[in-house]
């Protein structure tokens, strides 16, 4: 059995330093049993262990308040150590984070862009989740309907180790959310789809795409008997009655506003989506329509 020993013989018999020892002492997590005539300090023969446990501690970054009430038998270790653990995963997650921050901002020369990044980044998951709420809040109030629940659906969820692009799309989602000018046009688009019904066929929007696709980027002019094929084959693909060309155009046109196009892209850059669905690519497409539908019309 190990008897009382001097701070010295400590030292030796943990590996810890005589002034690591005597802070421990101080801050009340290795207790003294008694001091020499000399006034030197006694430890008993469990503070060996003891240190042992408070420098393992330390080294994990458990504070010495925690440490004392797991000495005083106040709480346990696997408590203690469950709780650290939760902060330090929330640390960790905030460390990604801002890796992420600052690699993305590498290559601006722009400091109040680094501002405006790290603001908007280091809020919670709870405060950004806010930011989607008030804006879905601002465009459909009391009246949500198909659109409202895609947007919901399609939240953007940052990752907790997101990549400098997830980081610099989620910026620029969180400013669109922002801009009063979007947000206005968002409830335009949310007002009419309540009265009109923004969907058209789904095989009718999937052969929009691919028609009207291939003819916007063949630079067809929308004013051109190609161009009126094109229109006369998406309107044969309707299972609905061939409508007022012109209204068609005028509620294309309603709903064809290409930041909204570069919203869906962002988001599908922070939920790590597919990239090869390009919203961009698909509103140029109903742009390209809705000027051939007029232009015949």
């Amino acid at each position: 059995m190990i008897d009382d020993m001097v701070i010295g013989q400590l030292a030796a018999s943990t590996g810890l330093s005589v002034r690591t020892l005597r802070f421990y002492a101080d801050a009340g997590v290795l207790p003294e049993s008694g001091r020499t005539e000399a006034g030197y300090r006694v430890f008993g023969p469990d503070a060996v262990a003891r240190a042992g446990l408070v420098r393992t501690l330390r080294e994990l970054g458990v504070g010495l308040d925690d440490i004392k009430a797991v000495l005083a038998a106040e709480t346990s270790l696997v408590d203690v150590a469950a709780e650290h653990a939760r902060a330090l995963d929330a640390q960790i997650a905030m460390l990604r984070l801002q890796r992420a921050v600052l690699r993305a901002f590498i290559g601006s020369t722009d400091p109040k862009e680094l501002e405006r990044m790290t603001d908007l980044i280091t809020l919670t998951a709870e405060e950004r989740r806010r930011i989607v709420d008030d804006y879905l809040d601002a465009v459909f109030g009391d009246h949500p309907g198909a659109v409202a629940d895609k947007l919901r659906m399609g939240t953007p969820e940052l990752p907790e180790d997101p990549t400098p692009d997830q980081v610099a799309a989620w910026v620029e989602i969180a400013e669109l959310m922002r801009d009063p000018d979007f947000v206005a046009s968002s409830r335009a688009m949310a007002q009419r789809a309540l009265a009109e019904g923004p969907e058209p066929d789904v095989e009718v929007g999937k052969a929009v795409g691919e028609l009207a696709g291939r003819a916007a980027r063949g630079g067809v002019d929308p004013a051109s008997p190609e161009a009126l094929e094109v229109v006369k084959r998406l309107e044969a693909m309707s299972a609905k009655p061939p409508e007022d060309r012109l209204h068609v155009a005028e509620r294309i046109e309603a709903f064809t506003d290409r930041r909204v196009g570069r919203y869906w892209t962002l988001v599908g850059i922070v939920n790590g989506w597919d990239p090869s669905q390009a919203p961009d690519d698909i509103i140029e497409a109903w742009e390209w329509y809705g000027r051939a539908l007029r232009a015949h019309a």
